[in-house]
Parts: structure tokens; sequence; C-alpha cells
């Protein structure tokens, strides 16, 4: 869809990437990607420019061999390759180093999927990881109930738990 074209516009002039975030990659760029369909923002040649603006000298280093066709899908690449964690490393992120923190039961359940990246893993394992990672006291409600409900109706169940136990 590129064309010779600039899609300079008063809209794309006030475009706001955040700063480069090595400890989220894949989250980064789904920002970046929104910002990109919000302005309309479809030229590669541009979206390429507008990330270059952003990274850090560490990885400018990428940009020696800038290829004609795709330039954008070319560098995000690049840039996963470059800085991402292994799937190995992530899943054993996932497994050992994982806590609920101020998390409430869904926003882990998400954190945990991220991780997960392009991995598969039975929805039995992940209740269990999940269920697992939640404080105690919600699980000791939220467990029993857990078997046979759906991971996004079971996380709606341990939200409010989870909420009713912190206000009390």
């Amino acid at each position: 869809m590129d064309s010779s074209h600039s899609e300079i516009t008063p809209a794309t002039l006030s475009l706001n990437i955040s700063v480069f975030n090595p400890a989220n990659i894949k989250s980064w760029f789904i920002q970046i990607q929104v910002l990109f369909d919000t302005k309309q923002i479809t030229l590669q040649r541009t979206q390429y420019t507008y990330l270059v603006e952003k990274l850090p000298s560490d990885i400018v280093d990428l940009l020696e061999t800038i290829p004609e066709e795709n330039p954008y899908d070319w560098l995000k690449e690049a840039i996963l390759k470059r800085t991402g964690l292994s799937n190995e490393s992530l899943l054993r992120n996932l497994f050992t180093h994982v806590e609920s923190e101020d998390r409430t039961p869904s926003q882990l359940l998400r954190h945990l999927r991220t991780l997960l990246g392009d991995n598969k893993m039975s929805k039995n394992i992940m209740r269990s990881l999940w269920l697992d990672k939640l404080p105690a006291s919600t699980v000791q409600i939220v467990a029993p109930t857990a078997e046979g409900i759906e991971p996004d109706k079971l996380t709606e169940i341990a939200d409010q738990i989870h909420e009713n136990l912190r206000t009390c």
C-alpha cells in the first residue's frame, strides 16, 4: 500500500509515541500500532520513520541496511529478535518469576498470557499456574469452583472476591 505521497497531516504531526520500553516490547508495538491505526498512518516508510525516532542508540545499528519494501515490518521484526526474550526464557519467567504484586486476578491472567507469547498451554495448566500466583485468601474461595468454569468468567469472579477482600 506504499505510495510516493506523504501522510503528513495535522493529526500525524501530533503523534505521541511512548518512550521505547525494552521491558515489554510486544506491548510497546501494540501501542504504536494503535496510534498508527488511529491516525490512519499506513505507509511503511512513515511508520518506519516514527519508529526510528523513538529508538535508543544501542538499537540504531540495526539501521545499516534498510529494505525498500516494508521497512517498518522489517525493523519491527529485527527489534523483536534483538531485544525480545527467547521462548524458553519467557516460559521460565512465566513459571518462576511472576508474582501477583498489585495486579487484580484478571490483570495477572492477562500478564501470564502475554508472557506465554506464541507458546501454547492447556487451559487447565494455565488455570493452575494462575491460581498458584494469586493471594492465598482469594484462592481459598475461588479454587473449589474453578473446575469447569471458563477462565474469563473465573477471573471476573476472582476480581470481585479480590476487591471484597481488599475492602475488608
